[in-house]
């Protein structure tokens, strides 16, 4: 039963990848480079294979040498390739992410917050803010500032996607995984503007690297002391990412449902203590963490955070821009919150709610077609980080980032999607169906709720986990 359960999750994963593709590309022929992309990485995926299958001196040489001396160089690698470009290039910071430099520079400065209002309707600003006026009181308040620590957790992503990849795969996998994220065209531009992408990213990388050293060990001695602490540390990491992005609870979800219907179940149960008191502490630090900060921003804020997203998914439902943002559904939430709710965050976004599920009520006979745009919005290309450097870059130069990055990202679609099959072939037990749960949670939860394509930014690094089983070597049949 558990083997067929897995192999509907690697399913609907596959579906939801093929589709989103298929959707933003074929599904959208008035932009036909899109097409002319997703042709041009069948043609990448195809001379990736061709490598795999014959093996070449440069890929097995690999085999003799130290995972840690080719991680070292790898992140170096990433390190100086990313720290270069953010010095080289300097965009003009869209608003978005003005207000969240201007956030953590009011923070830093120990100054009120300048944009408090707004903020309170969307306190996971302060999430990521928070984070970066530790660095900006160090370092200065500078963007470069929020570029460099951009960099840093990039390389540091970096290093868990090696180390994960390495676990589950081998040391071709993990060094051609951790080479594709070092190059991530989108990425590269993201980084030099202040965002929290690169920190909820890495939170939830290193949240599987927490889980996975503690599920997947082979024994069936118990290693309590060990479980203790990266129980904690999990609970720590995704209570961070709810500050930064209000996700946290899904990789949860995604933990716990593996735990009871997808693992070895054998091998829980060998190993129930420890599994028990991880699960146990992973539960206690992410509550106590989140009333925490729930308390810290109901201090900044002067009032409590909102406990819905009233507004996202009312703008999520709205048929006239296909759940993206729309100038008219903010009118309607400022003149609440300023007008009716006398600046009262959570009194607005309930009255949002309310308005969302008029208008789901109203628009019931269209919400399948809604789904599929929106996750062909999501899914179906990876121009954000083009898009929001349009201002800094020339026409010319625009396009070629937007080519450059599909090309990229439809390469590393079609590879997670043979990924995927291998793992319908041989359905993991261990703790990678958790990433897959992960990335299947996030997509559908996006759905839901606002969309646009960068945020699929933190699926990035699950794809390329995902597409890691395509990538090992090939051993010879017996």
């Amino acid at each position: 039963m558990r083997i067929i359960l897995r192999r509907m999750v690697a399913s609907i994963c596959m579906l939801l990848i093929l589709l989103g593709v298929l959707l933003g590309t074929l599904g959208n022929l008035s932009h036909k480079s899109y097409v002319a992309a997703l042709m041009t990485a069948g043609l990448l995926a195809m001379l990736v294979f061709w490598f795999r299958e014959k093996q070449p001196h440069c890929l097995d040489s690999l085999e003799r040498q130290s995972p840690l001396v080719i991680c070292l160089l790898l992140s170096a690698f990433c390190l100086l390739l990313n720290g270069a470009w953010v010095f080289a290039f300097h965009p003009v910071q869209a608003p978005d992410y003005q207000t969240f430099f201007q956030a953590a520079s009011d923070l830093a400065s120990r100054r009120s917050l300048s944009g408090k209002d707004y903020i309170a309707m969307f306190p996971h600003i302060l999430g990521y803010a928070a984070f970066l006026s530790v660095f900006l009181r160090l370092f200065g308040e500078s963007l470069m500032t929020a570029a460099l620590v951009n960099v840093v957790l990039t390389t540091l992503s970096g290093v868990v996607l090696y180390t994960l990849s390495l676990k589950f795969c081998d040391r071709r996998a993990a060094f051609l995984t951790l080479f594709f994220w070092t190059v991530c065209p989108s990425k590269l531009l993201y980084n030099a503007m202040s965002l929290s992408e690169p920190l909820y990213t890495c939170l939830l990388l290193l949240f599987f690297l927490l889980v996975s050293g503690t599920v997947d060990v082979h024994t069936e001695k118990e290693q309590l002391g060990k479980a203790a602490v990266c129980g904690l540390l999990s609970g720590f990491a995704l209570a961070m990412v709810n500050a930064a992005r209000p996700i946290g609870i899904i990789p949860m979800i995604a933990y716990f449902s593996w735990m009871l219907l997808l693992s070895d179940w054998k091998t829980v149960m060998s190993r129930k203590k420890t599994m028990l008191l991880f699960s146990f502490l992973l539960l206690l630090s992410y509550t106590a963490a989140g009333r925490i900060w729930n308390s810290y921003v109901a201090e900044k804020l002067e009032q409590e955070p909102p406990s819905v997203p009233g507004y996202s998914i009312y703008v999520g439902f709205n048929p006239g821009t296909q759940g993206s943002y729309a100038d008219e559904d903010m009118d309607l939430l400022q003149s609440r919150y300023f007008g009716e709710y006398d600046r009262n965050a959570e009194a607005a976004q309930q009255s949002m709610l309310k308005s969302a599920k008029e208008r789901i009520s109203d628009n019931r006979k269209s919400i399948p077609s809604l789904m599929m745009h929106k996750l062909g919005t999501l899914l179906g290309h990876d121009e954000g980080g083009a898009f929001y450097s349009k201002e800094s870059l020339s026409d010319r130069n625009y396009a070629l980032w937007c080519i450059i990055s599909n090309d990229w990202y439809y390469l590393v679609c079609i590879l997670a999607i043979a990924g995927c099959v291998k793992m319908w072939k041989n359905p993991p037990g261990n703790s990678f169906m958790i990433i897959t749960l992960c990335l299947v949670g996030i997509v559908l939860a996006q759905l839901l709720v606002e969309v646009a394509a960068r945020y699929h930014y933190c699926l990035i690094p699950m794809l390329l986990l995902l597409a890691s089983p395509a990538l090992k070597k090939r051993h010879p049949p017996v």
